[in-house]
């Protein structure tokens, strides 16, 4: 169907202009880096963790991942009322003790207790802190005009593979000093990430403002009424079916092609630093189609665009991984790279609920959309850890491609479909957080 454009008034916030907020958005990128370690550290470490708790590394493997990838789902419940728009280091907060207290209880409890079940809690527990890119998102609007909204989320979310990377190399290349030992050594670096959030972070005030004032005006709906909360829920799901899988199972998949602790290390490394510069390119391509015209439909399509494109290279890579990277190591790195290129959606996915809800919804709403679209997190590795024992890694692989297919279709719908802020009638809202985007 047609959809209605409406023109948006330019209101430029206090923040907008603030050279604090690139300090901002280094800040979040730190503390994303330094908590997304856990995604990779555990796979890496998983053979030696297993050994000192007598089970099977596939068990163990199986456990640890398929738990965290639960709480990366049930985090985005935590903060879909809104509880944390105008509270987001508490939030921070909760996430961050959420993460760090299993990594330093895992190392002194496993080979004691030599409990799955409670390292199944603790991995579920870790998985909670992604609730934070939520919370980061809200942050950030506040600091940055949709024009710069990307770039000042792409270091926070390309930190996601970063993280991986260093968790990686870190992990592998610290091995001969068992695993306790590195558990404990990214545990001071967590810390150390958290500790410079909490120094440095603030809030902007004309926002937080904004917030309240809005939600005090504001007439109440129903965000599951909106065909878009759940279509744009869906258009994520490719990337995080991806993202989690490969930063779960691509180590272990490495161990089946017979790779060292070492190997594994670097491929993790090589995966993650090309997450990191795939969303700062796809956040930049992002900013710059958003100029185009001076809407928020134009700002939405600008960034499903982008995310698009890294599903075209998700079918790629996913079908490099499977056919050539077992011809050598050098390849391997080379599908890695590729599929690695997913990265390109986070920064333009999160950059979106600004102009896409109504300012008094608009945390609840990126909550909402991040519900749905990390269920696959939880589902995902359950269903590739079945996949691998029954079908084998082919299996794997091309469930990757059919979704990255579908989700073609899904972006189109999602560029045709009214949005929120349109139906409420806010475009025109001078607090609206999306003002700017021409500047």
């Amino acid at each position: 169907m047609l959809v209605r454009r409406i023109i948006m008034s330019i209101q430029e916030m206090p923040e907008y202009s603030s050279p604090y907020r690139w300090v901002m958005a280094a800040i979040t990128g730190v503390i994303m880096t330094t908590s997304f370690i856990s995604l990779t550290s555990f796979g890496v470490s998983a053979p030696a963790m297993a050994a000192a708790m007598h089970v099977s590394v596939q068990s163990l493997s199986a456990a640890g991942i398929d738990a965290f990838s639960v709480g990366l789902f049930i985090a985005f419940f935590l903060g879909h009322g809104g509880i944390f728009d105008t509270r987001i280091r508490l939030g921070v907060l909760v996430a961050q003790l959420f993460l760090i207290v299993p990594q330093i209880l895992i190392p002194i409890l496993m080979p004691i207790t030599q409990s799955l079940v409670l390292l199944i809690v603790f991995r579920f527990l870790q998985g909670l802190m992604i609730m934070m890119i939520a919370l980061f998102s809200l942050q950030l609007a506040g600091w940055f005009r949709s024009s710069q909204r990307g770039i000042s989320l792409a270091a926070m979310l390309g930190a996601i593979t970063l993280g991986g990377a260093v968790g990686g190399v870190i992990t592998g290349d610290l091995a001969s000093m068992g695993w306790r030992v590195v558990y404990f050594i990214t545990a001071a670096i967590m810390i150390a990430g958290a500790v410079v959030y909490f120094v440095f972070a603030r809030d902007a005030s004309s926002h937080a403002e904004g917030i309240k004032k809005s939600k005090a005006e504001h007439r109440k709906h129903k965000l599951w009424s909106y065909p878009m909360t759940w279509i744009m829920g869906i258009v994520q799901i490719p990337n995080n079916w991806t993202l989690f899988t490969i930063g779960g199972f691509l180590p272990i998949y490495a161990y089946h092609l017979g790779y060292k602790p070492e190997e594994t290390g670097n491929v993790m490394f090589i995966w993650g630093l090309m997450g990191f510069a795939a969303a700062v390119l796809g956040a930049l391509l992002g900013d710059y189609w958003a100029k185009r015209d001076n809407t928020h439909r134009n700002f939405v399509n600008a960034r499903l665009g982008v995310i698009s494109l890294a599903n075209v290279f998700i079918i790629v890579g996913a079908l490099m991984i499977l056919y050539i990277a077992p011809i050598s190591y050098p390849l391997l790195l080379l599908s890695a790279l590729v599929v690695a290129c997913t990265m390109a959606t986070p920064p333009n996915y999160w950059a979106s609920p600004c102009n896409i809800f109504p300012v008094a919804t608009m945390g609840a709403g990126a909550f909402a959309i991040g519900v749905i679209s990390n269920s696959v997190s939880a589902i995902g590795p359950v269903v590739s850890s079945i996949i691998i024992h029954t079908v084998g890694w082919n299996g794997v692989f091309w469930v990757m491609v059919g979704l990255a297919a579908v989700g073609l279709g899904v972006n189109y719908l999602a560029s045709q479909t009214r949005l929120p802020i349109e139906i409420e009638g806010e475009a025109d809202s001078s607090a609206s957080c999306a003002a700017g985007l021409s500047h």
